[in-house]
């Protein structure tokens, strides 16, 4: 039986290495496509059905090139830190636009079987209504999210005039091992065990957060499952928790209850959406799926992670600035 090749984009991110180990477990070969400007190599298994090539979604003829001979393709490279946004406006919807539509249009080209666009529940902002369903209307409330769902429309009008046979799936919020942004759970956790006090921004607001695997799993899903073409898929728990609970579990589970909590106003994101909470409906109709992994088990899990590792996160790994960016986007 001949094996199935799959092409994706973002691959040594965050949710792109755990994507790449179920798609190896599930016997498939794949091809990881990164530009590494917050992807890490160290993140992928070291594993004969996966190979790795270095490269960025802004440039066409290189993402044409290497996807050459690959039945499916996952996109997942973007630039995916809301922050990110506020500084470089122009590069971050660059590569999460014109980059998506570059993948688009690669993939008709390729004659691809099936393609899978990883949104985001940043698309739908301060929501009219919740849980959140795909029938809301977006209210994008950053340049992140703006980019995100400019991406969401190009896969749907190639869809309808040139017929990519394209799924959109818009995760939550996602936690877990292998995190390769300041975000909001492997930062605590690293103040927490780290630093004498935590920094914090809005603490009042509630998402509703999928552990990595779950998350993972629901793509492979997607990428399987046939008659969802241009059809957009949320991916949650439907269940909510306030980022203050967040911060008391992680410093109950690491030891530092007495930890002391300061607002840093830098911290703090214009437009942040109160609450996001998804609807589970469609994702559970149309691929089967629902959420395995309940939030405190997968929370002591990537805390244990995070121990067991180096006490180190990806991005402390690579100092986390603007230098940083600059060397990829400026």
């Amino acid at each position: 039986m001949k094996e199935e090749k799959v092409f994706v984009t973002g691959g040594a991110g965050f949710i792109g290495s755990s994507l790449v180990r179920q798609l190896i477990d599930g016997g498939r070969l794949v091809t990881v496509y990164d530009n590494l400007s917050t992807g890490a190599v160290e993140n992928l298994p070291p594993d004969k059905s996966m190979r790795f090539v270095e490269g960025d979604v802004r440039d066409f003829g290189e993402v044409c090139s290497v996807m050459k001979g690959h039945e499916f393709v996952v996109h997942l490279a973007a630039q995916a830190f809301v922050p990110r946004s506020y500084s470089f406006p122009i590069q971050v919807s660059e590569t999460n636009t014109i980059g998506s539509l570059n993948v688009f249009i690669a993939c008709l080209k390729n004659k691809v079987k099936r393609v899978v666009h990883v949104s985001s529940s940043e698309v739908y902002g301060t929501a009219e209504n919740v849980p959140i369903d795909e029938r809301q209307s977006p209210n994008p409330a950053s340049t992140y999210a703006v980019s995100k769902l400019a991406a969401d429309l190009s896969a749907q009008t190639m869809a309808c005039e040139h017929k990519l046979p394209v799924v959109i799936v818009r995760p939550f919020n996602t936690f877990g091992p292998r995190d390769t942004c300041p975000r909001f759970i492997p930062e605590a956790i690293r103040q927490c065990i780290k630093e004498p006090v935590v920094l914090v921004g809005n603490t009042k607001s509630s998402r509703d957060y999928t552990y990595i695997q779950d998350t993972a799993r629901a793509i492979v899903l997607a990428l399987e499952k046939e008659g969802t073409d241009a059809e957009v898929i949320n991916i949650g728990t439907g269940k909510a928790f306030e980022m203050s609970g967040i911060l008391e579990m992680i410093k109950h589970y690491t030891g530092n209850e007495d930890k002391e909590i300061l607002l840093d106003a830098e911290r703090l994101r214009p437009n942040d959406p109160p609450v996001l909470i998804s609807s589970t409906t469609k994702a559970s109709k149309l691929l089967g799926w629902k959420p395995e992994v309940e939030f405190t088990e997968g929370l002591r899990n990537t805390i244990r992670w995070y121990l067991r590792n180096g006490k180190t996160w990806a991005y402390e790994k690579r100092s986390w600035n603007e230098q940083r960016a600059l060397e990829f986007y400026g």
